[in-house]
């Protein structure tokens, strides 16, 4: 198990911490997961009437439609063929490789974490807080989306940079008060990890919450972080009740969330170990630029077998 820093490395780009308790969803999905697979099948009689071929061309049809669907009820799970997967890949493996060689010689750059997405530096936070006051937003009735993203951006400014992270910290609390799930999230993050203000662990554990029951794919995978790695004396390890969060993250495209939800499936953490289901998850946010996907996927291709 990492500890609590070394998983939030794993939502995005760049290494640094990634910004990365069960509830009733928990217990209607634990414990369910069946195994899904096709089975073809061929008619018994050697001359079927024309109803018993059309009933077996309408289940041949309605079987091979089902096998080609990418999503699945709650509780079924796809039977994947890691080699086949794996072989997919390595079709144009020289040409990726060399691709991902070239826009990682830019990641140097990159932020130390990987959300927000747009953290604005301390030249650009004076241009942000000029807009925000010509438009008046630092009024307490001001509630246009643009204002709010202003706001939203003038404060990750001030924590992400350590400016004034208890001034930012005030300002997504006031945002996140007024319903903005975003602030919700980044609320949770600051207090759960304590950048710049004292921890608050269980506060920001109750802002992530929040953000989760507004089906936040950010809230999924930070309240998932907490629930993998656990808090001492506050939250205990609970992989299982994390893969559904990290499951959740990734259902709504969340890149982080497919490379915690991969991570389980090939370590067996919280759920049926499943390589070959890992391989595709790894694959997207890999070309996303996810780098510890990208390591998984070089890795899984370069064993002999699986």
């Amino acid at each position: 198990m990492w500890n609590l820093l070394g998983k939030r490395v794993a939502q995005g780009l760049a290494p640094g911490m990634a910004m990365a308790a069960g509830s009733s969803f928990l217990q209607q999905s634990r414990g369910e997961s069946l195994s899904y697979h096709v089975i073809a099948t061929t008619a018994c009689e050697a001359h079927p009437s024309n109803d018993q071929q059309a009933r077996l061309r309408r289940k041949q049809t309605a079987l091979q439609y089902a096998s080609e669907q990418t999503e699945l009820p709650r509780g079924i799970t796809r039977r994947f063929d890691t080699r086949k997967q794996l072989d997919e890949i390595r079709k144009s493996e020289k040409e990726m490789l060399l691709r991902w060689e070239r826009d990682e010689e830019g990641w140097r750059e990159l932020p130390a974490r990987a959300w927000p997405a747009y953290q604005p530096n301390p030249e650009q936070l004076k241009s942000i807080e000029a807009e925000a006051g010509k438009r008046k937003c630092f009024g307490k009735s001001v509630d246009s989306d643009l204002c709010t993203e202003l706001l939203f951006n003038m404060a990750t400014a001030l924590v992400f940079y350590n400016i004034d992270a208890k001034r930012g910290f005030q300002q997504y609390e006031a945002l996140a008060k007024k319903g903005h799930v975003d602030s919700m999230v980044a609320c949770g993050i600051v207090l759960v990890e304590g950048l710049g203000i004292p921890p608050d662990e269980k506060t920001g554990i109750e802002w992530l919450q929040k953000a989760v029951a507004r089906n936040s794919a950010q809230g999924c995978y930070e309240l998932g972080t907490v629930l993998y790695t656990g808090i001492d004396g506050i939250v205990e390890e609970d992989p299982e009740a994390a893969f559904e969060y990290f499951r959740r993250a990734a259902e709504q495209d969340h890149t982080g969330g497919m490379y915690m939800m991969a991570d389980c499936l090939l370590e067996g953490e919280g759920t049926e170990k499943n390589v070959g289901r890992a391989v595709p998850l790894l694959y997207k946010a890999a070309e996303r630029g996810h780098r510890y996907s990208r390591q998984k996927i070089r890795e899984l291709l370069a064993q002999d077998s699986i």
